[in-house]
């Protein structure tokens, strides 16, 4: 039996479904959940079904999440986990209330976890993963469904721009158009920018600094962000201000958050940096992973973990 027969079974076997992914979402989170939650609501229109997670400003064009209430709505549910490799990053600790855990994600299998887990890492993204669930099982997908998935394809394939790319995806990049959704309006709607968001990208990348060792940082502050006016859930839009920079082989974005910690979002052309991630309690893909760390003081010991892992590859 293929796997997508056996998460088909598993979800026509439960009346109530919630859906959930990891902290801090991204396009992808929220593709692969939103997204299987309309796929399912559609093709099993007399079943309950539940995403929940906090909701992200700059990602409200792609949906909305369900507000949660209270743990009691887990009794007797299926529990689907989307996009999240381990189980301290999932935005809802009660994940393991449910009847029954299934676990859909293409980041590295590091901490196991769920009664059915489908874990590829061939995909772009868990919205790949999804979306290739709905036409192997011949779901009908609608065009709010696809333009869901199709957009958390995007942003975790840059725009099919970084690596693991196959025919499989834009297979299923195909299949999702040809839904009918206005693809030019989504990317419209994705790129679009405010002059105080250009403005503060300027000043981090004029403040970035660049070690001996080929690894780039900028730190947004909680006085730039007041400065611009911004609000804290959209610090996630600079992780990629130093891509594709000579002289920049890994690239790191410390971002203050509403609770005074700092996301660090890790990236790189080449080079993995994802298990400098899970170091910092964190977790992601090969190449662009984030973690969450207490204070300013603990950068630098970030960078140079960062610096080290270019002096391994130059001892090789």
């Amino acid at each position: 039996m293929t796997i997508y027969k056996q998460i088909k079974d598993v979800i026509e076997k439960y009346n109530k479904i919630i859906i959930l992914r990891h902290i801090i979402p991204d396009g992808d989170s929220y593709g692969s959940q939103l997204g299987l939650k309309e796929l399912i609501k559609t093709n099993y229109p007399n079943k309950e079904v539940y995403a929940f997670g906090e909701e992200i400003e700059y990602l409200k064009h792609a949906g909305k999440p369900d507000e949660f209430t209270d743990e009691s709505i887990f009794n007797e549910a299926l529990v689907i986990v989307t996009d999240c490799g381990n189980v301290e990053r999932i935005d809802n600790q009660n994940y393991d209330k449910g009847a029954y855990l299934l676990k859909i994600d293409h980041h590295p299998d590091a901490t196991p976890y769920g009664d059915l887990s489908w874990v590829d890492v061939t995909y772009t993204s868990a919205s790949e993963m999804v979306g290739d669930l709905a036409i192997q099982n011949n779901w009908e997908i609608t065009p709010v469904a696809a333009r869901v998935i199709y957009h958390g394809i995007c942003t975790d394939s840059g725009r099919f721009l970084f690596g693991g790319l196959s025919p499989r995806t834009f297979e299923v990049a195909a299949k999702l158009i040809g839904t009918g959704f206005d693809v030019s309006e989504m990317y419209k709607t994705m790129y679009k920018r405010s002059f105080p968001v250009i403005a503060l990208q300027s000043e981090l990348i004029a403040s970035a600094k660049v070690t001996d060792h080929k690894v780039g940082y900028v730190i947004l502050t909680d006085e730039l962000m007041k400065k611009y006016n911004l609000s804290y859930d959209e610090n996630g839009k600079f992780s990629n201000l130093l891509k594709d920079i000579e002289g920049i082989d890994i690239w790191i974005t410390f971002s203050i958050r509403e609770d005074g910690k700092w996301r660090v979002e890790f990236r790189s052309n080449n080079l993995a940096i994802n298990d400098l991630a899970v170091k910092w309690g964190g977790g992601g893909h090969k190449l662009a992973s984030g973690a969450i760390i207490d204070n300013l003081d603990q950068v630098m010991q970030v960078v140079e973990d960062a610096n080290q892992i270019n002096n391994l590859l130059n001892d090789e």
